[in-house]
């Protein structure tokens, strides 16, 4: 009889050991893509995890990045071809996660019509949002340089070299020489940055986490104590939480004007949010864009480009694909969200209509 309290002892002194390994917990913050990111990790490799994670982020900007002087963006908008002198002077050899973010964003460009643009760089450069002097240029040098945000004049394809039989990646722009078209993934970097975050977390057997990119969230699994977890989507009036989801592995990615703007000479607010038709701010019926949906880039690319449509089109949209959900928080105060968010959307404040689009 006592070796079987042994046993019984020994199994459970093992579970609680394991459980504590599980729950284990390490958070890791850092300054990346102009924004403050956090990683919260449970597990036994939660701080190696998290340590590989973040150096695999910073390695992504230093790729992304349009004002590092090194990275694979940087040179291709500057025309500074880093091959040899017998390659032409419009292709650039990138490296892969380069490549693979240029040809997600292109195929979203198609697939909305514009609504997300990876080449309006001259665009927001233009109006100071790169550099932070920002001024509100007159519209014949806008309607001058719309020409050269043109995504359809840029390509990608990949070849094996011959001396080491490894793939090498290239981004072809048709109109390079003169320095017109320009690059820039701040609308989907840091969604691509949090879905190789989770990859790597995976592989170290993390089975629990949540990241937090700048107001780009991304759970891995449930909470420790298995219950999901309680994202808020902000007020874009006050910064309060206006109202929680419920989720576990899912991304919710949050694009709204109040983010980052500034106030013209004229008195008007201008922000980050541009619509890539006329070169100006987008001004329509959003205060913000949620997505709620499987993969981050996707929630991170999707938020943009629907907050450039308008409600009435996102929601045509949504309805066309219905593989992610949304919430739209609009300018006269209502709070819209599509029909798979039925119970696990909570409202905080009652001063605004909750309407499920229909």
């Amino acid at each position: 009889m006592k070796e079987i309290y042994r046993i019984i002892l020994g199994i459970t002194i093992a579970s609680l050991l394991c459980t504590s390994c599980k729950s284990k917990k390490n958070q890791i913050a850092f300054e990346a893509m102009n924004t403050y990111m956090t990683i919260v990790s449970y597990g036994k490799k939660a701080e190696a995890a998290n340590k590989q994670a973040m150096e695999k982020v910073l390695e992504l900007e230093s790729y992304f990045s349009t004002t590092n002087p090194q990275s694979d963006i940087f040179l291709l908008n500057q025309g500074q071809n880093n091959q040899s002198q017998t390659t032409p002077s419009n292709v650039f050899l990138v490296h892969r996660d380069t490549y693979d973010l240029t040809n997600f964003s292109l195929q979203m460009a198609e697939e909305t019509n514009g609504d997300l643009n990876p080449a309006l760089y001259p665009i927001t450069k233009l109006w100071g949002f790169t550099t932070g002097k920002y001024t509100v240029p007159d519209e014949s040098t806008i309607k001058r340089l719309l020409p050269h945000t043109d995504y359809k004049k840029v390509s990608t394809y990949s070849l094996k070299n011959e001396l080491t039989s490894e793939n090498e990646y290239f981004i072809n722009v048709d109109d390079c020489a003169e320095q017109n078209i320009q690059l820039d993934f701040g609308a989907v970097g840091k969604g691509y940055a949090g879905d190789e975050v989770l990859k790597i977390l995976r592989e170290n057997g993390i089975s629990s986490a949540i990241l937090d990119f700048g107001g780009n969230i991304q759970t891995l699994g449930y909470k420790p104590d298995g219950s999901q977890w309680k994202i808020g989507i902000k007020n874009p009036w006050d910064g309060s939480s206006l109202c929680g989801i419920s989720i576990s592995e899912k991304a919710v990615v949050t694009s709204g004007g109040y983010e980052r703007f500034f106030t013209g000479d004229d008195g008007k607010d201008y922000i980050h949010i541009f619509n890539p038709q006329t070169g100006f701010p987008v001004n329509n019926d959003c205060a913000s864009v949620t997505i709620i949906s499987d993969q981050g880039l996707y929630a991170d690319s999707l938020s943009t480009a629907l907050f450039v449509m308008g409600s009435d089109k996102a929601f045509e949209y949504w309805k066309k694909h219905q593989d992610f959900q949304m919430v739209i928080v609009t300018n006269d105060e209502k709070i819209l969200y599509t029909e798979g968010l039925n119970g696990s959307l909570i409202t905080l404040q009652t001063n605004l209509k909750l309407q499920e689009l229909k």
